[in-house]
């Protein structure tokens, strides 16, 4: 097959798969917005730049814009882009909350650099120390209330141990009473 059939032809199938059909043609008999008129366009831009007519700043634009469209990933590619950018977009909150957190934390800096917390690392010995005293301290007073509770227990229980025998003098001291001095009847006797 002669090399420009095989040109038309994969053309055709980058058209067709872009979405560009054959149904833009210009006056001329070329398409106007397809690749085989920028390829066209091309060539005569790459003639007129060798002729020293144009620049080769132009023509570079305008292969690397053919080298796209002749890309057979540009459709998995845009649609790569498109998924990259929806990503992007969806996590934008999230990064403007890490922007700000950043900046915060650089606004923090010289805090964190401060003397005082700079000697942290080295206090925490004497932190730990002091609060395990400080648990040991908790222990031993947990016992001693642990004494005085059963203590108190032990005094209520005698209390009242003691009250209720004294209430049982008294009844038997009021008995007593009655019997060795009987209550009178009219008060006279």
């Amino acid at each position: 097959m002669d090399p420009i059939a095989v040109l038309q032809n994969r053309i055709e199938q980058l058209e067709a798969k872009l979405g560009l059909g054959s149904h833009a043609q210009g006056l001329d008999g070329q398409h106007g917005d397809s690749i085989a008129t920028n390829l066209l366009n091309a060539a005569q831009a790459i003639n007129n730049a060798t002729a020293g007519h144009e620049k080769l700043s132009a023509i570079k634009s305008i292969a690397n814009e053919l080298n796209n469209y002749t890309d057979p990933n540009l459709v998995e590619n845009l649609q790569r882009n498109n998924n990259n950018m929806n990503e992007v977009v969806a996590a934008e909150p999230m990064i403007q909350h890490h922007c700000h957190c950043m900046q915060r934390c650089k606004q923090a800096a010289p805090v964190l650099e401060s003397e005082p917390l700079q000697q942290v690392p080295q206090m925490q010995t004497l932190v730990d120390s002091m609060y395990n005293a400080a648990n040991e301290v908790k222990a031993d007073a947990d016992v001693v209330a642990q004494g005085i509770q059963e203590l108190a227990e032990t005094c209520g229980a005698a209390a009242s141990n003691a009250s209720e025998q004294l209430a049982n003098v008294a009844k038997k001291v009021d008995q007593l009473e009655e019997k060795k001095f009987p209550k009178r009847r009219n008060g006279l006797d």
